[in-house]
C-alpha cells in the first residue's frame, strides 16, 4: 500500500506542477501552432513536458521515456520501465481558453501499465490508478458505471475524418441514435477519465492509423483498474499499434462492439 501510495502522490506531484505551468501560459493563441498532421502545439507543451521528464530521471534514472513532443528516450528499446506522456492533452481547447484538456502521464512495466495519472488544471480534478489497486478521483475510489447497455449510455465517440466512423455514415448513425447521447470534447485521456469514474459509459476511438499512444496510456489503466473493459475493435487486447479503441463497462463495452461488427470496416477512399 505504501508503495502504491508513494508512486502516485510522486505522479501527482509532477502533474499539480504540470498544471502550474499550462495555466501560466493559458490563452495566448499568438503561440499556437500544427504540427503535422494537424496538431496543435504551444510552447507549454514543451515546458510541461522537460519538466516531467527532469523529475522522472532524479527519481527513476534507469526507466525511458516517451513524450509526445520529444519522442522516445535513447533506453526506450531496452528499458524494463516506460512513461509515457502527453504533457496537455486537448491543446486546442488549452490554447482557445477551454477547460477540457488535462496533464496525462503513465507508467508501464514490459508492456504492462503500472501506474496513471490524469490531471485537469480546471477545476484541480485529479484520476490516478495503480495496477491491482484500482483507481482514485481526488483520492476517493471510483469505478465504471452501471449502465445496462447502449440505450442508456453516454458514449465518447472520437470521429476522426478517415477513420470508421468517419467514413461509414451508417455506422455513425446507427451509433447517434442506439446511444442515449454521445460526447466528444477533443481530450481523450480526459475522456477516458470520466469514463474511469462513470461519468462517461462507454467510449470508442476509430482512427485511419495507430492512435497515438500517448493519447490513451493512462486512460487505459484508469478504465481496467476501475473495472472497465478495454479493446481493440474487434474485441482483442488493446495494443500500442491498434486503431481502433472501445472501453466502458462490461455491457455498453459488449453492445458497442456488437454494432461495430453490424458494419464492417470499408477500405479507405483513395487519395
Amino acid at each position: 500500500m505504501s508503495d502504491r501510495l508513494g508512486l502516485e502522490e510522486l505522479m501527482a506531484s509532477w502533474a499539480h506542477e504540470a498544471g502550474t505551468i499550462a495555466l501560466a501560459h493559458e490563452r495566448r493563441p499568438d503561440a499556437l501552432r500544427f504540427k503535422a498532421g494537424g496538431e496543435a502545439i504551444t510552447a507549454a507543451d514543451g515546458l510541461i513536458e522537460t519538466m516531467l521528464r527532469e523529475r522522472i530521471a532524479a527519481a527513476f534514472p534507469d526507466d525511458a521515456v516517451v513524450g509526445e513532443e520529444m519522442g522516445a528516450s535513447a533506453n526506450a528499446d531496452s528499458a524494463r520501465r516506460v512513461w509515457h506522456l502527453d504533457p496537455i492533452d486537448g491543446t486546442l481547447n488549452y490554447a482557445l481558453g477551454l477547460p477540457e484538456f488535462c496533464i496525462s502521464i503513465a507508467l508501464y512495466q514490459e508492456g504492462v501499465p503500472l501506474a496513471a495519472c490524469v490531471y485537469q488544471p480546471v477545476g484541480s480534478d485529479l484520476w490516478t490508478a495503480t495496477r491491482g489497486a484500482g483507481t482514485r478521483r481526488n483520492g476517493t475510489d471510483v469505478a465504471v458505471s452501471r449502465r445496462a447497455g447502449l440505450a442508456e449510455a453516454m458514449i465518447s465517440a472520437q470521429v476522426r475524418k478517415r477513420g470508421r466512423l468517419g467514413r461509414n455514415p451508417l455506422l455513425l448513425q446507427a451509433l447517434v441514435l442506439e446511444a442515449h447521447k454521445l460526447r466528444k470534447v477533443g481530450a481523450i485521456a480526459l475522456e477516458m477519465a470520466w469514463t474511469a469514474a462513470g461519468a462517461y459509459d462507454g467510449m470508442v476511438i476509430a482512427s485511419r492509423g495507430p492512435i497515438p499512444f500517448h493519447d490513451v496510456a493512462a486512460g487505459i489503466l484508469l478504465i481496467t483498474a476501475a473495472g472497465g473493459t478495454v479493446t481493440d475493435g474487434t474485441g482483442r487486447p488493446y495494443r500500442p499499434d491498434c486503431h481502433e479503441l472501445v472501453a466502458g463497462n462490461a455491457a455498453v463495452h459488449r453492445d458497442l462492439l456488437d454494432l461495430l461488427e453490424r458494419f464492417p470496416d470499408a477500405a479507405e477512399p483513395a487519395g
